[in-house]
């Protein structure tokens, strides 16, 4: 029996309703799961516990790789090889200072002449600094440290063999710029190094060179003797440097200067033998650059541009913005410069770089100075004095060597210094205080008289400030310059430091035998205003990443 008309249009109304809550249920489950697939290509799947998104599954950099490679095997081998440049950089930048008294007497020289032979090779390391910086920025830092390690070693040879004076100023600004080179050493050893590692490598490469400094004062005080001390200790610092060259298979390129420059393949290749080495392994994904990464990880976060709203089911993904193209093979100076903190930084840092030098290199002259003007006037106060008198020379016997020794071997200390000043009060602060501490060993050392005891006790104390204040400036240097600039900035300042040493001797030499108050005056004010820049600089690296 067929139902009623109204029965049959009420049934048909239930039926379209019905249809229509299910269509209804269908789209809105297509929708969600668009936009679930939506949120997947866009946001990342894990994050670290802070959410700052770089625990992208999709990619990491070389930071994020050295992190979690840490430290093991791999690092000793390039501590052993970085170690023994350092070495042989105390040995030479010691001997830069200590070795012309050695030849004062032998070769006749009077304190100008004397003054040059210790400038000749700082100058060389001032054109040394810039012209193997360029080499570590355009061929790579293992490049440039062999080239070192070769330049030096030949030359050092060399100048031990001089048969003149000239010739030797000639082959000691050789030597110069050969260690004009050696800073690259931190560069290299800080790219291989977790972020929290680099306070300890540096604490390691410093110790390494003041065992070069101190073993230069003890291989004068035993050579003295034979007359002919000058040559061999030429022919000890060429020594080690020939040493390195039997590791260098051990010195690895940078991983950040090959990504930088597009050579991803050899820096995969480099982090993995390390990982290998260290049994540990590589973060899952892409090695990309820190640019790179960034910008992933701004595309994941921000609201996609690009799309075509008006559709849900043809929405696709904009390309991507072009990287910017690295600046690694284009070695400009102007790179230093900009932005405008880093250009602050930079100006801060170069004067900071030419009073370091003054503190340093002074200190080292003013060790033999003073203790030559100790041993030749007492406790005599005297506004001059002269170290050659007719045809007698005054020259440090092997015993006036000792408060050498125990004033180079004040570095030790230096080293726990630097360590806990840099970890707590950071780099900018660190260096003020080192700066400071140094002005005023400096300043002490005015008083008159001074018996050889309190000389050797406050040109200790200077020792182990400087110390701590070259070991600061070796440490923030790379890490305040991104990696396409890290290796010229690292040169250009070593040039600076050199460039300003030549001009230290006619301070610390020539003229401490015209005015003793007056060059040690130069001293003291130099380094305390370098400390009050060093509070103006406007970068603070503790715990920061090294930039690409």
């Amino acid at each position: 029996m067929a139902a009623p008309p109204d029965r049959q249009l009420k049934d048909a109304a239930d039926g379209a309703q019905e249809d229509f809550q299910a269509a209804s249920e269908g789209v809105s489950d297509k929708l969600k799961l668009l936009e679930s697939e939506r949120k997947d290509w866009y946001l990342p799947a894990t994050t670290d516990d802070d959410g700052d998104g770089d625990g992208d599954p999709g990619c990491y950099t070389v930071a994020d790789a050295l992190d979690a490679i840490g430290v093991g095997r791999f690092h000793f081998k390039l501590i052993v090889v970085v170690g023994i440049i350092s070495v042989a950089g105390g040995l030479g930048s010691t001997g830069f200072a200590l070795f012309p008294p050695l030849a004062r007497c032998h070769l006749g020289l009077e304190s100008l002449h004397e003054a040059f032979l210790t400038s000749a090779p700082l100058v060389g390391a001032a054109i040394g600094g810039v012209c193997l910086g360029y080499v570590a920025t355009r061929w790579g830092r293992r490049t440039e440290l062999i080239i070192m390690m070769v330049w030096t070693s030949f030359f050092g040879f060399l100048s031990a063999a001089a048969p003149t004076y000239w010739w030797l100023i000639i082959l000691r600004v050789l030597v110069g710029f050969g260690h004009g080179g050696t800073g690259q050493r931190v560069s290299i050893l800080f790219e291989y190094l977790p972020k929290k590692y680099r306070t300890l490598g540096a604490g390691v490469l410093t110790f390494c060179w003041n065992i070069g400094n101190f073993l230069e004062a003890v291989l004068i005080k035993f050579l003295i003797p034979t007359g002919v001390a000058w040559r061999l200790i030429l022919i000890a610092d060429a020594t080690v440097f020939a040493i390195g060259l039997l590791f260098f298979k051990w010195l690895p390129e940078s991983c950040f200067y090959l990504v930088a420059n597009g050579r991803k393949k050899e820096a995969l290749k480099l982090l993995e033998e390390a990982a290998r080495s260290n049994n540990t392994k590589l973060p899952a994904g892409e090695l990309v650059t820190s640019e790179e990464k960034e910008r992933r990880l701004t595309e994941v976060i921000s609201e996609p541009q690009g799309y075509r709203d008006t559709d849900v089911f043809k929405r696709r993904r904009r390309d991507p913005p072009p990287l910017r193209k690295s600046s690694a093979k284009g070695w400009v100076l102007k790179d230093l410069f900009r932005p405008a903190d880093m250009c602050l930084t930079t100006i801060l840092l170069s004067i900071a770089w030419l009073g370091l030098a003054v503190a340093v290199v002074g200190c080292a002259i003013l060790t033999e100075e003073l203790l030559q003007m100790r041993q030749s006037l007492g406790t005599e106060c005297r506004t001059t004095f002269e170290l050659i008198h007719g045809d007698v020379c005054e020259q440090l016997s092997s015993t006036d060597y000792t408060p050498v020794m125990l004033i180079f071997a004040s570095e030790f200390p230096a080293l726990f210094l630097t360590y806990f000043s840099a970890g707590i009060l950071g780099r900018r602060k660190a260096l003020a205080l080192a700066f400071t501490l140094s002005g005023l060993f400096f300043g002490l050392l005015i008083i008159c008289p001074l018996s050889t005891a309190w000389v050797t006790a406050l040109l200790a104390g200077a020792r182990m400030s400087v110390t701590t204040c070259f070991s600061l400036m070796i440490i923030y240097t790379p890490e305040v310059y991104p990696t396409v600039v890290r290796g010229m900035a690292v040169g250009a300042s070593r040039a600076l430091y050199r460039l300003s040493s030549a001009g230290v001797p006619f301070v610390s030499q020539v003229m401490l035998r015209k005015s003793v108050v007056g060059s040690k005056s130069v001293h003291s004010a130099v380094t305390i205003m370098v400390a009050i820049l060093c509070l103006l600089l406007p970068i603070e690296t503790n715990n920061r990443q090294l930039g690409e």
